[in-house]
């Protein structure tokens, strides 16, 4: 038989009980939290939030964003930028290979053709010898005011530098945002996978879509004069072909023959009509987009 002693005491064990079976059911567990996977703080209630102060979800530093960036706090409107050589927004492009930096939600963006992006967080730069230096790894930013000169021709009087995993790419920067439809985005982005394509076809085309293939090559549709259609993909790096395929119309995916409609210039007849959009990498324009009014 209980005494009146133990059944208080029961009655307090099961009070505290059915209090912590509600805390279970609302934790999954009494007591201390366990570690939460990809996290160093054992009391982070997000799954997969990396290193503390990281905003959940953001990639690595450096590494491919395939969900989108987060805007930085410390964003360029933040930093006293009236002694930078070139204040934000500005743009960087270079040549062989082809590889565009832009600044986007207090980020550096680096692109190459055919290659993921590359993504550091927008740093103050310092000064040396004359030049603004942007360290904020994995890539290393100079720019200078000299005179600069890209190998498609594109002149500046802003020089950029970007130094990435053991190796230089050089080009020009300009003040202002690159700008231009997403259309024209692309193409610069793949112009060295353009040209390639263009080189295997040994013919004019319109280029009528660019998208991924699978091992990291960026592929390409193609639209002739007499109306044949090709498909070709060029491996990571752009400039090495991995196939190139005439495609029956109906067998085409609608990937390859989306609303884009770019004329390479120089290797097509010069093509201007209303409506058209000039494709610039830097300064200098590589082509337009047709819209579907102008003849080619």
């Amino acid at each position: 038989m209980l005494t009146s002693a133990s059944r208080g005491g029961a009655r307090g064990r099961s009070a505290a009980g059915a209090a912590c079976l509600a805390l279970a059911l609302m934790l999954a567990g009494c007591g201390k939290a366990e570690p939460v996977a990809g996290t160093t703080d054992p009391a982070s209630p997000i799954a997969g939030a990396g290193p503390i102060g990281a905003t959940p979800g953001t990639p690595p530093v450096g590494q491919p964003s395939d969900s989108g960036r987060p805007v930085q706090t410390a964003a360029a409107s933040n930093f006293d930028t009236s002694g930078w050589l070139l204040a934000p927004p500005f743009y960087a492009a270079g040549d062989e290979p082809f590889w565009r930096l832009d600044i986007a939600d207090g980020w550096f963006v680096f692109k190459r053709s055919g290659l993921p992006e590359i993504e550091a967080p927008m740093v103050a730069p310092k000064r040396s010898g004359g030049a603004d230096v942007f360290d904020t790894p994995p890539l290393l930013l100079t720019v200078k005011r000299e005179t600069c000169e890209t190998d498609a021709g594109g002149r500046g009087d802003v020089s950029a530098l970007i130094s990435f995993d053991g190796n230089d790419y050089g080009g020009c920067a300009f003040a202002g945002a690159a700008g231009g439809s997403k259309e024209a985005g692309a193409v610069a982005d793949a112009l060295t996978a353009v040209d390639a394509c263009l080189a295997k076809l040994g013919e004019p085309a319109l280029v009528t879509g660019i998208y991924a293939r699978e091992g990291g090559r960026t592929g390409l549709g193609l639209r002739t004069k007499n109306g044949s259609l090709y498909e070709c993909a060029a491996e990571a790096g752009g400039g090495e072909i991995a196939f190139l395929d005439q495609v029956e119309p109906r067998a085409a995916k609608p990937y390859m023959t989306s609303q884009m409609r770019f004329l390479r210039d120089g290797v097509s007849p010069e093509t201007k009509c209303e409506g058209a959009e000039d494709v610039k990498a830097g300064e200098k324009v590589i082509g337009r987009l047709l819209a579907s009014k102008c003849k080619f």
